[in-house]
């Protein structure tokens, strides 16, 4: 449709692949709007519509089409063709994409994403004249973590939805927009509603990214599984002594109320002490985290711990963030980078786009210590442990003088620190990075890239302790707050052991906080722990449905506000924790402002001109002591104190995502339909056996 009229030219001209200079030259006038331009575009539809079915009606782009919005503006009202229509065999994509190739006009916009974006050559066009398909070459699918962003790339109906198919039309549906709680990054998503449900995911818009906003799969198409018709089925359940009573809110609290006085007031008069342990993950929001941090410096015997191994430094920012070298700008002036454990396809889809498009750009090397994995662009591996790392911070490999010549950024993977020698592993990363600054003169950036929406934040507030045995020897409750698979599955181990062993006099209540996905594989692994005296099933509000501030791996807030309202009768986190806090601590107006309120823009980040000054208070370093650089970084110094020894394991590492459909940090793929399907096919294209069904 960009075809325009040149003066002295006997045909219209495509405007979008003729250089205009020359013909400024030549002629000096240009009509966009003429009545030959305007036949010239009458027959360009008339040609697209040749082949193309009259199934508007039952098409789920229709009202979205670009093809009829042009045919509206300018197309011919009578047609003149009378042949069949050509018939084209429908492909298939995978569990993602529904195609329906009669309706494909050929515009190749699938093609040139697979090819220049996503970085899966798995489509392309075959044939020629009346024969040309679009298609997969072969029989296989397209197999790549951003496949379904083709589908509001296609301008006609083409590529579809499959696995929600004819729901709504655009103009009965409302939107709102959020985050994505994926991955750590929180990338902004719009929601389309219809009837309080949410219909479809897209992209939202980036204000502060030069880049297209493309959302992976699992943000895209993973909501299913929040909102599980047994959430409806589901009330607040109160189990004592294996009899299941259903109970209410009030009731509840004022059960839970009169345990914590108890509880007080063993702690203040007895010696022995048995806490309310309360354990969480890093997809918990800062607002209930701050109010249970209020909890917990009122009563004593309540403990706080994270079901995810914590940092062995957060005062610094790049042991739990993203730098402004990886976010801003500045990215493009990079020209090596080292990655370390880290798989940027499946853990951060965004920041594997941002690698990519700077290594089309050119001038620009990529490394790594990991396994064999395709990151959709050319990359050089130095080995498979950290013995090769500990090589290149002593000076003795030959990848250092890469360091020296070149603007380096270092990245790494925040489960690198799980790792039993993460204190080594720290000591070498700083090292290293102090002896490129005294070579160089410059700053190697050191990034850290969470897998969790809000393992920043959470670092930012405090350094919480992680859940061990010892915290369950002497316990009288435990309370599982956004409970994954994972963390059930460590504590029914636990319940094995018999650590759960307690004198009978008192009473040892559990209390685990409920989604709205289906959870049969949970209440599973929960029979045993059952055995508890009291077990409470406490049903609760999904991130949709409640408002929540995160702190990503960028350093950027992100609050996302509540756009479902809840017809059952479950509540948030906040809520639950702000009634109790209520009740026991006699507070009458508790809001999420007075706990968390930091009046920060969007886009604050770092909190700029704001020093930690405890930099002095880790000398536990002993070989090292620490100078004040800059707001936020530091250098380390040799000093003339002994060397202390530690633990430095030569073991290979560990990828911990295997399955990016399923085994994320996020609390809700593993019970998506979809996610599943997409990782049966995942696991079917690369596995040697047979998968049965």
């Amino acid at each position: 449709m960009c075809l325009i009229e040149v003066k002295n030219s006997p045909k219209p001209v495509v405007a979008c692949t003729i250089n205009a200079k020359s013909f400024f030259e030549n002629s000096g006038t240009i009509y966009t709007n003429s009545l030959l331009v305007k036949k010239a575009r009458e027959n360009i539809l008339e040609f697209l519509l040749l082949n193309h079915p009259l199934d508007c009606p039952v098409c789920d782009q229709g009202g979205d089409c670009d093809l009829q919005d042009q045919a509206l503006f300018f197309g011919f009202l009578k047609k003149r063709f009378y042949n069949f229509k050509r018939v084209v065999t429908d492909k298939n994509l995978g569990p993602v994409v529904k195609t329906v190739m009669t309706r494909c006009i050929h515009c190749t916009r699938c093609v040139r994403f697979a090819t220049e974006i996503a970085g899966v050559e798995d489509l392309g066009m075959f044939g020629r004249g009346l024969h040309s398909e679009i298609g997969t070459y072969v029989e296989k699918v397209f197999q790549s973590e951003l496949s379904g962003n083709i589908i509001d790339l296609c301008p006609v109906g083409a590529l579809t939805v499959k696995s929600y198919p004819f729901v709504g039309r655009n103009w009965e549906l409302k939107i709102a927009y959020s985050s994505d709680y994926s991955d750590g990054f929180g990338l902004p998503i719009q929601l389309f509603l219809k009837n309080n449900k949410i219909v479809k995911i897209l992209p939202g818009l980036l204000k502060h990214r030069v880049i297209t906003n493309w959302i992976s799969d699992k943000a895209r198409f993973a909501f299913d599984s929040m909102f599980s018709p047994l959430k409806q089925l589901t009330p607040v359940s109160l189990q004592s002594f294996k009899q299941q009573i259903e109970t209410t809110w009030d009731q509840l609290f004022e059960r839970v109320t009169k345990i914590f006085y108890f509880q007080d007031h063993l702690t203040k008069h007895a010696r022995s002490m048995y806490n309310l342990v309360v354990t969480f993950t890093n997809c918990l929001n800062l607002e209930t985290l701050g109010l249970l941090t209020m909890l917990t410096n009122q009563f004593p015997f309540i403990t706080l711990r994270t079901l995810e191994t914590s940092f062995d430094n957060i005062d610094i920012n790049s042991t739990h963030l993203l730098t402004n070298q990886i976010i801003d700008k500045h990215f493009n002036n990079v020209t090596l980078c080292f990655l370390i454990g880290l798989n940027t396809r499946f853990e951060g889809s965004s920041l594997n786009l941002k690698l990519r498009q700077r290594y089309l750009q050119g001038n620009f090397f990529i490394y790594s210590i990991n396994s064999l994995i395709d990151y959709t662009f050319p990359i050089k591996y130095w080995g498979l442990n950290f013995d090769t790392l500990k090589k290149i911070s002593e000076g003795i490999h030959p990848f250092c003088k890469h360091f020296v010549n070149r603007i380096s950024s270092v990245i790494y993977n925040s489960d690198l620190f799980k790792r039993k020698d993460a204190h080594s592993l720290n000591l070498i990363l700083n090292t290293f990075k102090t002896k490129v600054h005294n070579v160089r003169r410059s700053n190697l950036s050191l990034n850290t890239l969470n897998t969790s929406i809000n393992t920043a934040g959470i670092n930012y507030i405090n350094k919480f302790k992680t859940l061990e045995v010892s915290d369950l020897k002497y316990f009288t409750g435990l309370y599982l707050m956004s409970p994954q698979f994972k963390s059930l599955t460590q504590l029914l181990n636990l319940k094995l052991l018999n650590y759960f062993e307690l004198p009978h006099r008192f009473s040892k209540i559990l209390l685990k906080a409920r989604y709205g996905f289906s959870e049969e594989n949970v209440s599973r692994q929960l029979n045993i722990l059952k055995s508890l005296s009291t077990y409470v099933n406490l049903p609760t509000k999904t991130v949709f449905e409640t408002r929540n501030t995160i702190f990503n791996t960028e350093g950027f807030f992100k609050i996302n506000k509540s756009v479902l309202l809840t017809k059952t009768n479950a509540e948030s986190d906040w809520s639950i924790v702000r009634n109790i806090l209520q009740v026991l601590t006699n507070i009458s107006h508790i809001t999420e402002s007075t706990i968390f309120n930091l009046n920060l823009p969007e886009t604050f980040q770092s909190f700029i001109d704001y020093c930690h000054f405890m930099f002095y208070a880790i000398i536990k370093f002993y070989n090292y002591s620490l100078n004040l650089h800059k707001p936020f970084d530091y250098f380390l110094t040799l000093t003339k104190f002994k060397i202390k020894k530690t633990k430095f394991y030569k073991t290979n590492i560990k990828l911990w995502l295997d399955d990016f459909y399923l085994h994320g940090n996020d609390f809700f793929s593993q019970y998506s339909i979809t996610m599943i399907k997409c990782s049966k096919m995942l696991r079917s294209d690369l596995t040697n056996f047979v998968l049965f069904n």
